[in-house]
This record gives structure tokens, sequence and C-alpha cells, in this order.
């Protein structure tokens, strides 16, 4: 009867110490990276042109987005 609780003890402080490490890990994540542009709010196609033309050989990503 004693081997079953050391291996709950075992399995907890295990499950324990991942989460420890998680939330570590997560909390030291940086949440913007430093060259990082911020996003756009674009309200007409020429803009959205422009922007789009100047940056020519960088990954784009354009999301549209609709409230319904």
């Amino acid at each position: 009867m004693q081997r079953p609780v050391k291996k709950r003890a075992i399995v907890a402080a295990v499950v324990l110490l991942a989460g420890i490490f998680m939330v570590i890990y997560l909390e030291n994540q940086p949440r913007i990276v430093p060259e990082q542009e911020l996003l756009t709010d674009i309200q007409n196609i020429e803009t959205l042109r422009t922007q789009f033309n100047r940056d020519a050989g960088k990954t784009r990503l354009i999301i549209l987005v609709s409230p319904t």
C-alpha cells in the first residue's frame, strides 16, 4: 500500500514542477519583438496599396475583420 502513495506523490511533484516551469517560461517571453511594428488600421485602399508596395521583400500579412 506504500507504493501507490509514493507514486501519487511523485506524479503530483512532477505536475507541480512542470506548472511552475511553464509559468516562469511564459512570464519571461517578450510581448513584442523590438523590431516588430504595431498593427495599422487602414481606412482606405490607397493607404493599403502604398504600405503594401513600400514593404516589398518583407513578410506581409493582411487581416480583414468583420463585425458580423
